[in-house]
């Protein structure tokens, strides 16, 4: 029979093993369960503003560089995949308003709204 001098010493923690299960689980990275969606909303409160801004800008520089009867008679929807939607009552504004931006009216959109515009797309319909 050992006696109590030995038996205390298998007990000490240099003596332990660590059961192989345990070590694994030390090691698991667990994924955090509780989603924060505070960064994607300020990721899409951003992503708003900037849409905001972009078409606010777009829809000052129309009224500035528009020539006064067509920025009168038409209206300027928003921007789509870098195309300015602008709607026009009739086909003969739309005509003119084409016939505006060709020489040159959408070079100078793009510059005063300091937005890369790829196009204009015209469509007839009543104004709001």
């Amino acid at each position: 029979m050992p006696s109590g001098d030995e038996q205390s010493s298998l007990n000490t923690p240099a003596r332990r093993t660590i059961d192989p299960l345990d070590r694994l689980r030390s090691m698991r990275v667990r994924p955090d369960r509780t989603r924060d969606l505070s960064m994607d909303m300020q990721a899409q409160l951003k992503s708003l503003r900037k849409v905001s801004r972009t078409e606010s800008a777009l829809i000052e520089a129309w009224r500035t560089a528009a020539p006064d009867d067509l920025a009168r008679a038409c209206t300027p929807k928003g921007l789509r995949a870098g195309y300015l939607e602008i709607t026009v009552p009739d086909a003969s504004v739309r005509f003119r308003v084409d016939r505006w931006l060709r020489s040159g009216g959408q070079r100078e959109l793009s510059a005063l709204a300091k937005t890369p515009v790829r196009g204009v797309r015209l469509l007839i319909g009543a104004n709001p």
